[in-house]
């Protein structure tokens, strides 16, 4: 009997073995924590980290300009094609408007005539 007891009992153990495993449990991933984007920072503290927007356009480097120009290049209609234009505008910014244009949406636009 020992013979078919041991044979039984390797049998079963051959089955369990060949038995498929149960899905394993994954717990649903935690939900991310939403944190709110920092504000952007004052004029005060821009103007602290980024002198240059102080500078006028003769003593900006040329990354600056380079930098100053493809902004000024932006949109449907460009306030300035080439540095020669974008001294002026430059120039004439205040210290918001070059904030907003480097850092911010860009300058306002004016709305397109319509006749």
């Amino acid at each position: 009997m020992a013979g078919r007891n041991g044979m039984a009992l390797g049998l079963l153990l051959a089955m369990a073995g060949c038995a498929p495993l149960p899905a394993p449990r994954i717990a649903p991933p935690a939900p991310a924590a939403t944190t709110p984007a920092p504000p952007p920072p004052s004029l005060a503290v821009r103007l602290r980290r980024e002198a240059w927007l102080t500078r006028f356009w003769e003593q900006l480097t040329p990354t600056q300009r380079r930098r100053v120009l493809s902004r000024l290049r932006r949109g449907d209609t460009p306030l300035a094609r080439t540095e020669a234009e974008a001294a002026p505008v430059w120039d004439g910014l205040g210290l918001p408007e070059r904030n907003a244009l480097v850092f911010g949406p860009g300058l306002p636009r004016a709305a397109a005539a319509t006749d």
